[in-house]
């Protein structure tokens, strides 16, 4: 953790408390200070292998940046890494992070205060009070509003982004655009597929060497899909050594993937490793909102924070994650094609007047009308990411005061100008700043820290974010026409599928797509459980103000009856179950930082 202040010092002399730096830099113009780590130090380095990474970065910012004035720094996004720096010059002071946020969080106040961890506000002796409105966000979709804190008056800098204080003012920007990450044309030259092919894979494993330096103990994480397999593969390339991988199934799985990641670990020579889940990990929940200091879920946090326990037995000095990549090549593309084949045909309003219906109750339980109203709103917020959890109508009837405590989320206009444009809106919009920044790279670096694990992501590497940017939209993910897509007959991750389908086993290369979800339904299997969880959150001191309990109460009962029935479409299952998980999450939050009582399960 460090912290500090952004204001009120002499920059001279400056310091930021907490863990020392990696490296500092300092001249008549510019203190600097950096944690962290950079990848790309042999294309930044001139001469000099010597130079700092504080050096480096002060050498990109001063060339980017007039003294006092704050300008766009293109330079500055060609950083690739997990890391955070803290700046001071005779006129302004500010922080950057890393382009997925992989490194530390950072929190800030309008005074100037800032902390890498929200624990610092909360212990600061100075009243704090919650924001309800995130923390209905929490409920909603399982993650905090963009840019806001679970406690008012603190806010977030949010991946890839620059805070400056600069005038008496602070303004926040993010190093990224929409442009940097887009563009569906070729080039004038036309190069073959092939050459892409082997492109693909030489950056990829460009990526690992850059990862994995002259580390000797390397860990892999091991799914039995394509993504890791590729990792895997391409990691076999480039280095001869001991590689310990790590799977993680859940008991009683038909789907599970566990068979396919042994059998990549024999056919690659792993010393392999594995944990089921059996659901009685939901006991470490209050453990995980501790570290965070705020309520957050995702489908897949158990998975990784049992990856990261199994991990930390060993503790590799490097891990490599297959995170992000299904995201850099773009995801929902059947969702996309449908959007834009409903514009074209003109029947957008009609499908959102149909979804309202819905909402208003009529697709609230596991039937055909649950399942119109989960594929039209995919559809119809098609750029706003994720939308598990509780419905805007579910969420107003839990509140106690919907008009004030409801989120607001903001509402891009999709760009159906053309299918392309849309395809890679919704890839930089949803996937790369909502579902890669704020979901599951938050989500998996934040518990490799709590075990102390250096886990790295080679496919979130800068030359293969550049590289994709570049490619048309049929060679991410390849249909013979938009409505075929639509129909859901799409190759996603055509590219990557090309470059390693013969490297990688028949039997993982030509299974159809099939599990890949957390099964959320096993965390609340056990009835003792559940009715234990039931009467920690029904004592809440959370329903003195904010929810209701006897809106709360129907739905933990409705939850009872659902289990007892053990029937109900697959999604409406686990859409109820991340529900449970979401307010259990909100409801150990509450209780630890607001009632401020130690919570076991």
């Amino acid at each position: 953790m460090i912290y500090g202040k952004l204001t009120g010092e002499d920059w001279r002399t400056i310091h930021v408390e907490g863990d020392a730096p990696e490296s500092v830099y300092q001249d008549d113009e510019l203190r600097l200070f950096f944690w962290g780590t950079l990848y790309n130090r042999d294309v930044l380095v001139k001469g000099d292998a010597s130079v700092s990474n504080a050096c480096l970065v002060a050498g990109l910012f001063q060339s980017g940046y007039q003294t006092g004035a704050l300008a766009p720094v293109q330079a500055l996004a060609a950083l690739d890494g997990c890391f955070t720096w803290v700046y001071f010059t005779r006129t302004s002071s500010g922080i950057v992070r890393d382009a997925h946020g992989t490194h530390w969080p950072v929190y800030y106040r309008a005074d100037g205060t800032f902390s890498t961890s929200l624990s610092y506000f909360s212990e600061s002796g100075q009243k704090l009070m919650p924001d309800r409105a995130s923390l209905s966000a929490a409920l909603q979709r399982g993650l905090i509003l963009s840019g806001r804190s679970v406690w008012t008056g603190v806010s977030r800098l949010e991946a890839g982004c620059h805070l400056c204080f600069t005038g008496g003012s602070f303004t926040c920007s993010s190093l990224y655009a929409q442009s940097s990450f887009v563009s569906p044309t070729l080039p004038s030259d036309k190069p073959e597929l092939s050459d892409y092919v082997h492109g693909y894979r030489e950056l990829h494993q460009q990526a690992i060497r850059r990862r994995i330096g002259s580390y000797s103990h390397v860990g892999i994480l091991l799914s039995g899909g394509y993504d890791s397999g590729s990792n895997l593969a391409a990691l076999r390339s480039v280095y001869s050594g001991p590689i310990d991988s790590y799977s993680i199934g859940f008991k009683g799985d038909t789907w599970t993937e566990l068979p396919l990641a042994r059998l990549m670990s024999k056919e690659f020579g792993t010393c392999h490793h594995e944990y089921e889940i059996d659901g009685s990990e939901i006991r470490f929940l209050p453990e995980i909102i501790r570290f965070w200091g705020e309520p957050f879920v995702e489908g897949g946090l158990m998975v990784n924070y049992c990856a990261m326990r199994l991990v930390g037995e060993q503790k590799p000095e490097v891990v490599l994650g297959g995170d992000g990549n299904d995201q850099y090549f773009g995801t929902s593309s059947r969702e996309v094609a449908l959007y834009y084949g409903a514009s074209r045909m003109q029947i957008l309003p009609l499908m959102r007047m149909a979804n309202r219906f819905l909402q208003n109750g009529m697709g609230e339980k596991s039937d055909k009308f649950y399942r119109i109203h989960f594929h039209l709103d995919k559809i119809l917020h098609l750029l706003e990411g994720e939308r598990f959890g509780f419905s805007d109508g579910a969420l107003r009837r839990l509140l106690q005061h919907p008009a004030e405590d409801a989120p607001r989320y903001a509402s891009p206009i999709p760009d159906v100008s053309s299918f392309d444009n849309l395809y890679n809106q919704h890839a930089w919009l949803s996937d790369v700043e909502i579902v890669i920044n704020r979901l599951i790279l938050y989500k998996a670096s934040s518990m490799a820290r709590l075990f102390g694990v250096n886990l790295v992501f080679p496919f979130m590497d800068r030359s293969l974010y550049d590289f994709l940017g570049s490619l048309p939209v049929g060679w991410k993910c390849q249909s013979k026409s938009v409505w075929d897509m639509a129909r859901g007959r799409a190759q996603s991750k055509y590219l990557l599928k090309l470059a390693y389908k013969p490297l990688l086993p028949a039997a993982v290369t030509e299974r159809k797509k099939q599990g890949g979800f957390a099964p959320m339904p096993l965390f609340f299997a056990d009835a003792h459980q559940r009715t234990h969880l039931k009467e920690f959150i029904l004592s809440s001191s959370i329903f003195d103000t904010y929810l209701s309990r006897e809106a709360v109460l129907r739905f933990l009962n409705h939850y009872d009856r659902q289990v007892a029935n053990n029937g109900g479409w697959f999604w409406y299952r686990q859409n109820l179950a991340l529900q449970y998980f979401n307010l259990l999450a909100v409801v150990t939050w509450w209780e630890e930082f607001v009632a401020e009582k130690r919570v076991e399960y």
